[in-house]
């Protein structure tokens, strides 16, 4: 949000800037720079301005891809010892997530549950966990029955995901999280339950008439 409030307010004040102040006292003037069909006015040519705005863009994008690439590596870790929650949790055993010094979620294992997007409706699936780990329903919303996935604070879930029909996205509102679901394939994402919280989870890719209804809440408590 810092970085888009201050590339917004660099632009928009300098496109006001220059509008104002190079405003013509005299109104308009036709051809004011006396152009010419298909000749380039080199008169007007700014090396050292055309490379400045080239080059530093450029290097704010690497700047922006490197702080970044800790987040996503996060997000999209792999699964194994290498990655940032370990294997699969056995019979009995907890996540125990934790939040490190640098905001990064880290998991002793994880738990498998299924989403499946159709239209317009979510199905969750615990995938065998015991109830007190993860657990279905329906809760009324806004005079609506609509799915709900219960989930256990302190445990990492990995979300094995598809959709039976169209492309999906389901958007973890409060984890800051999303992903296509794609008919045919299966696409994936960690859900790290750190704090009790209750939202709705919606479809962030336009599926169809009732897209905007296509909601389910998620319900983290210990």
């Amino acid at each position: 949000i810092l970085w888009s409030v201050l590339v917004g307010v660099v632009t928009f004040g300098w496109i006001y800037h220059h509008s104002f102040y190079y405003r013509s006292s005299e109104g308009e003037q036709p051809n004011v720079d006396e152009l010419e069909v298909g000749v380039f006015p080199r008169e007007n040519d700014n090396l050292r301005l055309e490379i400045t705005w080239t080059v530093l863009p450029t290097l704010l994008i690497v700047y922006l891809t490197y702080i970044s690439w800790a987040p996503l590596d996060a997000v999209w870790s792999q699964v194994g010892e290498d990655g940032w929650h370990g294997d699969v949790c056995a019979d009995g055993q907890s996540s125990s997530n934790y939040i490190d010094d640098e905001g990064y979620v880290h998991s002793e294992c994880y738990h498998e549950i299924g989403i499946t997007g159709q239209q317009w409706f979510w199905e969750f699936d615990c995938m065998g966990l015991s109830e007190d780990l993860c657990s279905t329903g329906f809760t009324t919303f806004e005079g609506e029955s609509k799915p709900q996935l219960n989930l256990k604070t302190g445990e990492t879930y990995f979300a094995n995901m598809t959709s039976r029909d169209v492309i999906h996205a389901p958007k973890f509102t409060n984890f800051g999280i999303m992903e296509d679901v794609v008919p045919g394939q299966n696409t994936y994402l960690w859900l790290p339950a750190t704090e009790e919280v209750a939202f709705l989870m919606m479809c962030a890719e336009y599926c169809g008439d009732n897209h905007a209804y296509m909601t389910a809440k998620i319900n983290v408590e210990d």
